[in-house]
């Protein structure tokens, strides 16, 4: 897994993300494109102009929020 860890936070690709909540990339990206408005899946860290990356807990807290509910 090519999981980075800065600090003691680990960051997630969008496809690992994208993996662990069940979702295609194109998803995560268009969630990534409205969440200043809907807050639609996990908040979308960008690194460099291009980049977006996940935290592992707000991925892991979206999932265990979401599966409360379902």
């Amino acid at each position: 897994m090519s999981t980075r860890s800065f600090g003691r936070e680990r960051w997630l690709t969008t496809q690992e993300a994208a993996d662990r909540l069940r979702v295609k990339r194109k998803t995560l990206y268009n969630w990534a494109s409205t969440w200043d408005v809907e807050y639609r899946g996990p908040k979308p860290y960008r690194m460099g102009s291009r980049a977006l990356r996940y935290r592992e807990s707000d991925v892991d807290e979206y999932i265990e929020s979401h599966s409360r509910t379902a």
